[in-house]
């Protein structure tokens, strides 16, 4: 991706889910390259659906969890450089066993689950972690935010995950990054209103647009948002081709928008 676009990564985001012990060498990998680390901590078993009852938000509230939650306090904490940690991202939605409403989980116990692995993890000293808080960009039907925020006292930073899906979903259209960002970005700022905002998350498809002119659309409306402060690029080929890379022209386009800024 960094070849592509000729703009070294200062964030660079992965995912871990609740199974593995985090280990210091992503971390040490990324410090290498200049990088702040952003890791999506998923409070589940990948691969094992929605429905996955080991890991409802209450089993993690009454400590069910707390060994590994430790670990991963202690570790971060050993580590003592910069982290910013994603917990239980997308949670407005209903793809995640961590959502309230779904595996079980009733309204509150998200909030309830955030502060309990807070609390557990800032008490093995690891006050290099910044806590990043992060909604999918609301939709009709998605859990209000206002319901599901833990609170300024245990949240850092704020952001959004969002992506232009164009036609490549039966259910899906385009959205340029205006539409698709700003009843999000306005929620937060009515929501917490003091923190740092990051788009987490975000990818366009080349399907039933330009992808190329989205690119510098995203780079030009994020940029007129005084409050956020950086944007990560889901650099993947997953439910459609979401890379930077998709063609020639997405990623010369990107890299244009990127080199006007400096």
């Amino acid at each position: 991706m960094a070849a592509a676009i000729g703009e070294q990564p200062s964030i660079e985001l992965w995912y871990e889910d609740f199974r593995q012990p985090l280990s210091t060498a992503k971390l040490a990998a990324v410090d290498a390259r200049r990088a702040t680390p952003l890791i999506t901590w998923e409070p589940w078993a990948w691969g094992g659906g929605t429905t996955q009852t080991a890991y409802r938000s209450s089993r993690i509230t009454s400590g069910a969890h707390d060994a590994q939650i430790r670990q991963w306090g202690q570790t971060l904490a050993s580590w003592g450089k910069p982290v910013l940690l994603r917990y239980g991202h997308e949670m407005n939605g209903t793809w995640y066993p961590w959502a309230d409403g779904v595996n079980g989980n009733k309204a509150g116990d998200y909030v309830a689950a955030w502060r309990h692995v807070h609390a557990l993890v800032t008490a093995q000293g690891a006050t290099n972690v910044r806590w990043v808080w992060s909604p999918n960009v609301p939709y009709p039907g998605s859990t209000p935010l206002a319901q599901l925020y833990p609170g300024d006292a245990f949240v850092d930073v704020v952001a959004l995950d969002g992506y232009n899906w164009g036609t490549s979903q039966s259910w899906s259209a385009w959205q340029n990054p205006d539409a698709l960002f700003g009843q999000g970005l306005a929620e937060l700022r009515t929501l917490a209103p003091a923190k740092e905002i990051i788009i987490a998350e975000t990818a366009s498809a080349e399907q039933d647009g330009s992808k190329t002119d989205w690119n510098t659309r995203l780079i030009a409306y994020l940029d007129a948002q005084p409050d956020v402060s950086a944007v990560v690029w889901f650099d993947h080929q997953k439910e459609t081709d979401w890379r930077i890379a998709s063609s020639a022209a997405s990623a010369t386009a990107l890299a244009a928008a990127l080199a006007s800024r400096r």
